[in-house]
């Protein structure tokens, strides 16, 4: 899963921010469709707005896409770090030049497409500790040999190696688990790879979040990355200190931004194209269709290119004019701007990401004895009641967002949709918030500074730790609106409500993501620094993986746990997710998260897309047609 930062509202770091849609009765309804809940026919399910007509496929052309600055690639190496890691690098870049071992799908179909991945789908055997993966004959390396076995077993010793050297190397890392539950891979045949498990685990995770997983598995060119040095001997990547030596070369090569488009390594590619150029000054660049691509379809058109630009303002304005064809995904606040985007030959649709966004607690800030009221159920019972969220998704994301309640969103709906998920056990209430504050020992003063004045655990009582006096006040970090522009008005929104309604005072701070990211975090190294500034962080959110478990995010010492919170029940609904065989093992903890509010979840934006008309292609493609999950070579230019 990764978490999502919020650079113009739509960045991300190892998991990822989300998007929104307007809940009526449980049913998505996007005003940007032009009329409300307007569907194309041949849309998959879950996709709002209209989808460009698909035409007749021309041969030739250009087609170009949209970033922001700052939301460009940070390496071009697949084995991805923590600090480099983002959709913008792994979707919309990387993997145009190099298939995963499985790919699939953002939004609302959430499942692997062995179409366009390097891997067919594995078997388990031996109680669940051997994999068997079985890989498509067809891809090759455009320095003619082929993709095989030995390729994939050479991307996971170099995982191993950065993980060894530091665990920050590898974005998908979580302790316990891959690379570390691997014992032993070998290529049993040219094209079969046989993985040897620790421990039982549950074939869907390890499937679905372990190999499948944003910057995860990319098989790699074992025959010509196999060194350590320009023109060095080719070495055996088997042994771990040579591993490490190839690691350490490629990975400081990855990162060098100025040789992208030059170094020889990058031209040796599997994917659909090749890239060409890459402009060091503002982090544009273009790729040309790869003829010894051995996946399908071969690109139509002659050259992809990614634009960059300084705002969705500017990029708003390429469209427009025609100088773009298509967006990466807009800020909600733009919703509006659907109607002249679509006067100007563009269509537009959006669809809600598969995951979720949360303000979260910090278990750990002792201002104001913080720590003590958070971790009282009924504390954050009270301030999910105040969540307005269908004001916020009218209001403030403008009709394109879908109000949340936990982890596994309504919409779109899965197979591990909680009940939670559709009917909130919390809703907006903020009567019932005053009744559980005052039943619990707290003097409530609306507009003034609500009070405890019963300390101590027993009923009635404000609970543990909670002296006599303590307010009901904490610090709400948000950040900026030149990073996220719906920010600054959920969180103002909120606190104006707390205060307003219930006397809980909300004391605003605006950082950056970068700098909220890093140290407003308990899991992090700056996090005990820091750990009394803050009570709420809301900075972003997380996109699920397809088996959707919250495994590193709220179990006990996840690397994704930045509120430190604890629950132990909590840490055994995860413990099946991972390591079970029940499939209603991930709804089961849904449905916990949403009732004991680990963090408060908000609003999901939808991811709203701008399409110039002259591109066609497979209605089915058109759920790549994001920065996350791009596919190009399914796009041409039309006849």
């Amino acid at each position: 899963m990764d978490r999502w930062g919020a650079a113009n509202g739509l960045m991300r770091a190892r998991r990822r921010l989300l998007g929104a849609a307007v809940v009526a009765a449980g049913v998505a309804l996007l005003s940007l469709a032009g009329s409300a809940g307007a569907q194309s026919s041949s849309s998959p399910p879950g996709l709002f707005g209209s989808l460009p007509t698909a035409g007749t496929a021309s041969t030739g052309g250009t087609i170009s896409v949209g970033f922001l600055t700052g939301s460009t690639p940070l390496t071009i190496f697949p084995i991805t770090a923590d600090t480099d890691a983002s959709v913008y690098t792994s979707f919309s870049f990387q993997y145009d030049f190099f298939v995963p071992l499985y790919n699939g799908p953002e939004g609302a179909t959430q499942e692997i497409d062995y179409a366009v991945s390097v891997g067919k789908k594995p078997t388990f055997s031996d109680n669940n500790q051997t994999v068997t993966i079985p890989l498509n004959t067809n891809y090759k390396w455009s320095n003619g040999q082929p993709v095989d076995a030995n390729d994939l077993v050479f991307d996971i010793d170099l995982i191993k190696a950065a993980v060894k050297e530091n665990p920050a190397n590898f974005s998908s890392y979580t302790p316990g688990l891959f690379p570390a539950d691997i014992t032993r891979i070998s290529a049993t045949s040219k094209y079969t790879v046989v993985i040897h498990l620790s421990k039982p685990l549950n074939p869907n995770f390890f499937l679905n979040d372990e190999l499948e997983s944003e910057a995860a598995i990319v098989p790699l060119p074992s025959t010509a990355w196999n060194v350590d040095s320009a023109g060095g001997a080719h070495l055996d990547y088997t042994n771990p200190a040579n591993a490490k030596k190839i690691y350490d070369y490629l990975n400081k090569l990855g990162t060098s931004v100025a040789t992208f488009g030059s170094n020889p390594l990058w031209k040796i590619a599997d994917g659909p194209f090749v890239l060409k150029t890459f402009n060091t000054t503002n982090s544009s660049w273009t790729a040309t269709p790869n003829p010894d691509f051995g996946g399908s379809p071969k690109p139509a058109y002659s050259e992809l290119e990614g634009l960059t630009f300084t705002s969705q303002t500017a990029m708003l304005n390429a469209l427009k004019s025609g100088a773009l064809d298509i967006s990466s995904p807009l800020d909600p606040t733009y919703a509006p701007q659907a109607s002249t985007l679509r006067a100007a030959g563009d269509s537009v649709y959006a669809y809600p990401d598969l995951g979720f966004f949360d303000a979260i607690f910090n278990f750990k800030d002792t201002t104001n004895h913080f720590n003590s009221i958070i971790s009282q159920l009924y504390a954050r019972q009270a301030l999910a009641y105040l969540e307005d969220q269908a004001a916020y998704v009218k209001g403030i994301y403008k009709g394109a967002a879908v109000a949340a309640y936990g982890p596994v969103p309504s919409v779109p709906r899965t197979p591990f949709t909680p009940s939670d998920a559709i009917n909130p056990p919390y809703p907006y209430n903020p009567s019932k918030a005053v009744a559980l504050l005052k039943s619990h020992g707290w003097n409530v003063v609306p507009g003034a500074q609500t009070t405890c004045t019963k300390p101590g655990s027993g009923a009635g009582e404000c609970g543990a730790g909670i002296p006599k006096g303590t307010p009901f006040k904490f610090v709400w970090v948000y950040i900026p609106a030149s990073e996220a522009p719906v920010a600054p008005l959920t969180s103002e929104a909120f606190a104006s409500e707390a205060k307003a309604a219930v006397g809980i005072n909300v004391v605003l701070s605006q950082k950056t993501f970068n700098f909220a990211f890093a140290n407003y975090n308990d899991a992090a190294p700056a996090g005990a620094k820091y750990v009394n500034d803050w009570g709420v962080n809301d900075f972003g959110g997380f996109t699920d993986d397809y088996w959707p478990t919250t495994n590193s995010i709220f179990n006990t010492g996840g690397t994704y746990n930045q509120g430190a919170y604890h629950d132990a029940t909590l840490d055994q609904l995860v413990h099946n997710s991972v390591f079970g065989n029940s499939a209603s093992a991930v709804t089961a903890e849904a449905s916990y998260l949403a009732k004991a509010v680990p963090a408060l979840f908000m609003p999901n934006n939808d991811l709203i897309i701008a399409v110039n008309n002259k591109v066609g292609g497979p209605a089915a493609s058109f759920l790549a047609l994001t920065a996350y999950q791009d596919l190009p070579q399914y796009w041409y230019i039309k006849k």
